[in-house]
């Protein structure tokens, strides 16, 4: 038999100062986010601006289609893939680490909980649709997770974005 365990307030939670301290998380996730994915959208600017005649990059609205586009023009098989190697290197890790944190930031809704350590809990639901199918997604972090969870993004980020800054430079020198 499953005990269950009744969820009751914790007293004197100020939960005005819980509510805060996620959502400054959260900006600051978001924050990060922003940073890179306006870093991807200049270098796919540039790209284009200094792409060898009869060359093709692809400029589209939707931020996952530019890191699509980005990585076809600097990947292995891109046209700027000589320069672009770091840059490749970093765009993979960024996506392969951080793309599902940005689409539950996004797109999520969060449950804010307080654990008895007095310490915030945060339980963020979305759904997409992936080839005609719901996928929904569940992340449950603590507060010290979503610390280095925050952590991990601002160094993915800086990482990434000082990649694509030195590839920009780079093509600028051709």
């Amino acid at each position: 038999m499953n005990a269950i365990t009744p969820i009751v307030p914790l007293a004197g939670t100020d939960w005005n100062k819980i509510y805060d301290e996620v959502n400054a998380w959260r900006g600051l996730c978001l924050h990060h986010i922003s940073i890179t994915e306006m870093a991807v959208t200049e270098t796919l600017l540039r790209l284009e601006a200094v792409k060898p005649d009869g060359a093709l990059i692809h400029l589209r609205q939707l931020i996952g289609q530019r890191f699509e586009d980005l990585g076809k023009a600097i990947g292995p098989e891109g046209i700027f893939a000589d320069k672009g190697q770091h840059a490749f290197a970093a765009l993979l890790q960024y996506r392969e680490r951080q793309t599902i944190l940005r689409d539950q930031l996004c797109h999520g809704t969060i449950k804010v909980s307080v654990q008895p350590s007095g310490k915030w809990l945060i339980v963020i639901r979305s759904i997409s649709i992936r080839s005609r199918q719901a996928d929904r997604g569940l992340i449950v972090l603590d507060q010290s997770d979503a610390t280095a969870r925050l952590n991990d993004l601002k160094d993915d980020s800086q990482k990434l974005s000082a990649s694509l800054g030195n590839l920009r430079n780079s093509v600028l020198l051709k």
